[in-house]
């Protein structure tokens, strides 16, 4: 079972203010037609992943028009409906705007990765799910997050990059507990390496996804 949590759960340019950053000064660039394709190892499974940035949407908020930019897993399991997450880039870093859906629209305007930032900054984060069951977005629980180290290299199939490294930690029922993801975003490319550590009995769980190939503009 993939677990996948939070991968992209967060775009670009805002009417009538943010709009002053160059793609290469962005922390995940967004534009339709953007994608990222990464390996990904838990146990001795093994899976490529892809995302890809599908749409541009206008999201009004607080009397202001957001361009923001939809995306998701592709493709999707066949038994889930087609739907979006929204993020955009805005002056403070990158920015979760919610999702949309057939069955549903949730638009919020919240920091998902300050950016840039110092080491040890800490804020929150919703965390925003869908319903597989009722076709819905909604606010499952609230995260801390964390700036842990602004010039880390990492070694991915892609190449090599120096990232900013954001950490939180989810908590799971049963035997898996406090798992800590450790989120390697390198500016101007996008979120490079996801790496998630598990303290759940019987043994220490290690989930890892590394970017393999990407196109942005």
């Amino acid at each position: 079972m993939i677990i996948l949590v939070l991968l992209f759960g967060g775009s670009c340019g805002l009417l009538g203010g943010d709009d002053s950053k160059k793609k290469s000064d962005e922390l995940r660039p967004l534009a339709v037609g953007n994608w990222w394709e990464y390996e990904y190892n838990l146990f001795s499974l093994k899976d490529t992943v892809r995302y890809e940035v599908a749409k541009e949407i206008q999201v009004p908020w607080g009397g202001t028009s957001y361009t923001a930019y939809g995306y998701n897993r592709v493709p999707l399991p066949p038994e889930i409906p087609e739907f979006y997450w929204l993020n955009r880039n805005g002056e403070a870093g990158l920015y979760q705007m919610g999702g949309i859906a057939e069955t549903d629209t949730l638009f919020t305007n919240n920091i998902r990765r300050w950016y840039p930032a110092e080491e040890g900054q800490t804020w929150e984060v919703p965390r925003l799910s869908f319903s597989r069951d009722s076709l819905n977005f909604y606010v499952s629980d609230t995260l801390d997050v964390t700036l842990v180290d602004t010039n880390r290299e990492i070694e991915t199939p892609a190449g090599t990059f120096e990232c900013y490294v954001y950490k939180f930690t989810i908590e799971f029922e049963g035997v898996l507990r406090g798992w800590d993801y450790y989120m390697h975003y390198s500016p101007g490319v996008g979120l490079v390496a996801q790496i998630s550590t598990s303290e759940g009995k019987p043994e220490n769980i290690k989930e890892e996804m590394y970017l393999m190939n990407y196109r942005v503009e």
